[in-house]
């Protein structure tokens, strides 16, 4: 049943549906490695893990608290480096999920995704133009079919949310993405 429905939302209106979708970090597993030996995109027990071996402490804490404490040990710019050493984004190509995905009128893809793929499978639709939004700036200069990058992105759309902090003040200065996101549940 809800499979149908969405189907009938993608289609229901020319160039781009009725329908969004929000894509997470495990997405990005769907990737090509440029080389068998590229390590793989981690998700967030992996990364916990990692971020733990780096502090020396045990991995019992969850990656947004363990973020924190990293911030807090060797600072933010520390951090963002962290992420884009472990997120081995330019080792990947987009997958052949990424583009049967994005070939779907979507009205706009949501994702938390730092990663570079979904903007890199542009280049393979034909049918349709994906904006993207990487700032709530953005916003205003764009026009649907969207992919809205609500998290930061690779290399320098900064702050990539990934502290407890990050995440407790993200309504206040996100707000016009927290807003986007309802209004897309509401009417997509």
């Amino acid at each position: 049943h809800h499979i149908n429905q969405i189907r009938q939302r993608l289609w229901l209106r020319g160039e781009y549906g009725q329908a969004s979708i929000m894509i997470g970090s495990g997405f990005s597993i769907n990737a090509q490695k440029s080389i068998s030996t590229t390590p793989d995109f981690p998700l967030w027990s992996p990364l916990a893990k990692k971020m733990a071996k780096a502090l020396n402490i045990e991995p019992d804490s969850t990656a947004l608290s363990l973020a924190a404490e990293y911030e807090a040990n060797f600072g933010r710019e520390a951090l963002d480096r962290f992420l884009h050493e472990i997120i081995p984004d330019n080792q990947h190509s987009p997958g052949k999920l990424h583009q049967l995905l994005m070939a779907l009128p979507w009205s706009d893809i949501y994702t938390t995704n730092y990663d570079t793929l979904l903007e890199r499978t542009r280049k393979y639709i034909y049918d349709r133009k994906y904006d993207v939004i990487h700032t709530p700036s953005d916003i205003p200069n764009t026009k649907n079919p969207r992919i809205v990058k609500l998290h930061g992105s690779f290399p320098s759309h900064r702050p990539f949310i990934i502290t407890e902090e990050d995440y407790r003040t993200y309504p206040v200065k996100f707000a016009p993405f927290v807003n986007m996101v309802q209004q897309s549940i509401m009417e997509t």
